[in-house]
């Protein structure tokens, strides 16, 4: 049944997510990818015939290149061609009615599969866990629907899918614990080198990931390292051989060819110092701020607490925790730290998918309390709705965008009839909640007579 559930829960969230696919078509960042996209079906790597759409460019020898790691638009490749061969447009610029075509077959052929495939193995990392089927769905849909990560989900920013991968990359390990497979190592470790190939501000957390998974077990810690390693050489190696291509070294990032904005030459490519106040905007502002746009995410707490006090939980927990620590501190450190125009923190998303675990284990005990928590994932979920139905990329010069312009458009423009969009999979996930698993022969014979 807990399987049955899961591919009911990957096709609920694929459906949320197509409902507000795409978002803002020619938004800077995401005519980078594309246009890389387009152009590596083409056999080419620069995107001269879109720069002049985009100010996210990097430059070398006379020619605009993507500042971005390839992974994400290299993913893209094989929707996007068969995209551009039914619109008879199999080379050149594509119009103004056939770009936002190729831009949703990008989206939910990457992000979207990803962060549904993420959201229903989540929910089988929960069962796994020990946790009540209600506290695994509870916490499924507060990731797909209560936070961010929705929004996120709808646009060709890798944010999501790399919270996606991540979350992959820990339920493998979780799943390992005991096991001898030879296959193991390696494709942990491509899903964790490949995270990087998508987006490089994610290797803190791959490290917390990476050394979970070695030092969770003693046995076969050679073997298992060795295995990693060699997965994870397989998963940089696109961005090591785009990087030679383009740019003449394997180790030559876009971003330090980057045109314009000048915060990039500070420190490691802008990271400098964390900063105290960037923290508190990033997790309470109504400018870039969380947990104003997911107040579901207040249990966390209470779910660190109750991971804690369970020994073979501890470091899990720890693991959960490092994660979190490792985006925000990124983040608190970035030059551009409020992500330009982005509606919440956009550079926090990738650890989402990770924070949904420890909600599981904050589903309250009692009636009462999960009727608040219930509440609290409603709320989130109208939030959470309301901005992928019309700003994902607000302007930064908005102080607080859920108010203006989104409250303003939900309500005087009448875009709340694209929120209820959400309604049928949240509907969905209430159905779901219904469904009582089926005891196995073994616990049947254990009932009593």
């Amino acid at each position: 049944m807990r399987h049955l559930k899961a591919g009911i829960i990957f096709l609920l969230t694929l459906l949320a997510f197509a409902g507000y696919t795409p978002q803002d078509v020619y938004n800077p960042q995401q005519v980078t990818r594309l246009a890389l996209t387009l152009a590596m079906t083409e056999g080419r790597l620069d995107i001269d015939d879109y720069a002049a759409l985009t100010v996210d460019l990097a430059e070398h020898e006379g020619h605009f290149y993507a500042d971005k790691p390839p992974g994400l638009s290299l993913l893209a490749v094989p929707a996007v061609a068969l995209t551009r061969h039914l619109l008879g447009a199999p080379t050149g610029v594509l119009d103004r009615e056939q770009f936002p075509l190729a831009m949703i077959a990008a989206v939910l052929s990457t992000v979207g599969l990803l962060a549904a495939l993420a959201t229903s193995v989540l929910y089988l990392l929960c069962r796994r866990l020990g946790v009540p089927d209600a506290a695994a769905l509870f916490a499924a849909a507060a990731l797909a629907l209560g936070t961010p990560f929705f929004g996120w989900s709808t646009a060709f920013f890798a944010h999501a899918a790399t919270g996606s991968l991540l979350l992959l990359a820990l339920a493998l390990t979780v799943w390992s614990r005991g096991r001898v497979g030879a296959w193991i190592p390696p494709v942990l470790g491509l899903l964790l080198g490949f995270t990087l190939t998508m987006d490089l501000v994610a290797a803190p957390a791959v490290a917390v990931i990476a050394l979970y998974y070695l030092f969770g077990e003693r046995e076969r810690l050679l073997a298992r390292l060795a295995g990693a390693s060699l997965g994870g050489v397989a998963g940089l190696l696109p961005l090591l051989v785009y990087n030679q291509m383009v740019f003449g070294s394997p180790f030559t990032l876009g971003y330090s060819q980057v045109v314009g904005f000048e915060g990039m030459k500070q420190g490691l490519f802008g990271l400098t110092v964390p900063d105290p106040i960037v923290i508190g905007e990033v997790l309470f502002g109504l400018h870039r701020g969380l947990l104003p746009l997911a107040p579901v995410l207040l249990l966390l707490p209470l779910g660190w607490l109750r991971m804690g006090q369970r020994p073979d939980l501890r470091s899990l927990a720890a693991v959960t925790l490092g994660v979190a620590l490792c985006f925000l501190l990124v983040n608190a450190s970035y030059f551009y730290w409020d992500g330009g125009s982005s509606t919440g923190p956009r550079h926090l998303v990738g650890m989402l998918p990770v924070l949904a675990v420890v909600l599981a284990f904050a589903w309250p005990r009692t009636a009462a309390g999960r009727a608040g928590a219930l509440a609290l994932l409603g709320v989130s979920v109208l939030i959470s709705a309301a901005c992928a139905a019309t700003y994902m990329f607000a302007d930064v010069r908005f102080p607080a965008p859920f108010f203006d312009p989104i409250l303003d458009v939900i309500v005087f423009e009448g875009a709340w009839v694209r929120v209820l969009n959400t309604m049928v999979p949240a509907a969905g996930f209430a159905v779901l909640a219904t469904l009582r698993e089926r005891p196995s022969g073994l616990q049947r014979d254990q009932l009593a007579a």
